[in-house]
């Protein structure tokens, strides 16, 4: 089986599908990844993925897109992959005209989290339910992270009912595990990012340095609780892209400095480490106020066994069971965040409680184990479909 991987950056392949397509590789199957050149291309090519690189613009609409489908549908051709599998909304988009223009005869698209979602604007909401309406008859099989997406393309009658599936979302579960911390290392680490030796509690969160990711509340929420837990500290871990049309770790850092907490927070900026950045937190936020899959961050970190505080957001309320492994929030409410933290912070034996449940959630129901089981039947159904219409014509034929 002959795989193709269509996503925006090489990033995304990074974070996203390395896991994916390193099964799929142990199982014998072919797997090639088309994306935008960044450092991550040619970190993964390092390590022996092949990459083939596009400008692939994250935006709808230039001419550019139109050369983008035109160098990834020759590709496609020349190559005859067996299954070309789309990422991305603009990336979803590009690959999959591309595909059916190369006669790719599978075509399948993970929607990580709709485009469009219950805090859209109606008319963002109108535009990006049209061209995933659009998209549905050039794609085979649609994916989705969460259970919500797939009802939500039911009730709008994005796609047959037959074409759309529940893959999840799941990690390592083996490298996610608080017992693998080396407590050495673990205190070396925190010496040198900074950390005080007077960081009593320390929050964290996990994600790319954007707006809509809410770190901004996250901070604002810290100053609503530093008078009464002195000793708190902040642990924001992740960077901005340096091509992301949101900017955002200077508009933080002015916020941090004008609230007065320039002693109280540590920004990591991207880390390859995360289980040991998850190991220095005592509670995990996602104060996230935009759309979502299912946060992979949320999933680690409950797997390191720590409450999650997070918003009422798409994905983030189907994973976290609120008052049972962590508490959902309101969106943009720095006073409702921080109310919730409070109860974690004055509680250590509530903080152990919902974090062990959080870990036995994971194990249960977000396994990467499971995503790949689900992904392999997929697969192999398209695949003896794609066989069998191929054996059929071919008999026509003659």
């Amino acid at each position: 089986m002959k795989i193709l991987h269509v996503c925006a950056i090489g990033l995304t392949a990074k974070n996203l599908l390395k896991t994916q397509i390193n099964y799929f590789l142990s199982q014998g199957a072919s797997v090639e990844i088309a994306c935008a050149p960044d450092a991550e291309v040619e970190e993964l090519r390092h390590q022996g993925y092949k990459i083939h690189t596009f400008a692939i613009e994250r935006r709808i609409a230039s001419i550019n897109n139109l050369i983008s489908i035109r160098q990834m549908a020759q590709l496609m051709r020349s190559q005859q992959y067996d299954i070309v599998h789309v990422h991305t909304p603009i990336a979803a988009v590009l690959g999959r005209i591309a595909a059916k223009l190369a006669g790719v005869r599978s075509i399948v698209y993970t929607a990580h989290g709709f485009p469009f979602h219950d805090r859209s604007s109606a008319l963002e909401y109108w535009m990006y339910s049209t061209i995933e309406r659009l998209g549905a008859p050039l794609t085979d099989l649609i994916l989705t992270q969460n259970q919500e997406d797939v009802v939500t393309s039911q009730k709008l009658k994005l796609c047959s009912a037959d074409q759309i599936a529940y893959l999840g979302n799941g990690i390592d579960l083996d490298r996610f595990d608080r017992t693998r911390l080396n407590p050495q290392h673990q205190s070396e680490l925190r010496c040198s990012i900074g950390i005080p030796d007077t960081a009593e509690l320390i929050i964290g969160t996990v994600g790319r340095l954007t707006y809509k990711k809410g770190s901004s509340y996250l901070i604002e929420a810290a100053a609503q609780l530093l008078p009464q837990f002195p000793n708190l500290h902040i642990l924001v871990v992740g960077g901005q892209l340096d091509s992301d049309p949101e900017p955002f770790h200077t508009q933080l850092v002015k916020r941090i400095h004008q609230l007065g907490l320039s002693n109280h927070v540590t920004l990591t900026g991207n880390r390859d480490d995360i289980p040991e950045m998850l190991g220095l937190m005592d509670i995990f936020t996602l104060p996230t106020f935009t759309h979502e899959g299912l946060p992979r961050s949320i999933l680690e970190a409950m797997a390191m066994q720590l409450p999650v505080v997070t918003t009422f957001i798409r994905g983030c309320r189907e994973a976290v069971v609120s008052g049972k492994t962590g508490f959902v929030v309101a969106p943009q409410d720095s006073r409702s965040l921080a109310e919730a933290l409070e109860l974690l912070m004055q509680n250590a034996e509530l903080r152990q409680k919902q974090g062990q449940a959080g870990r036995l959630r994971v194990e249960a129901h977000y396994d990467e184990r499971f995503v790949f089981q689900r992904l392999t039947e997929f697969y192999n159904k398209l695949y003896t479909q794609e066989q069998q219409a191929q054996t059929t014509s071919t008999a026509f034929e003659s």
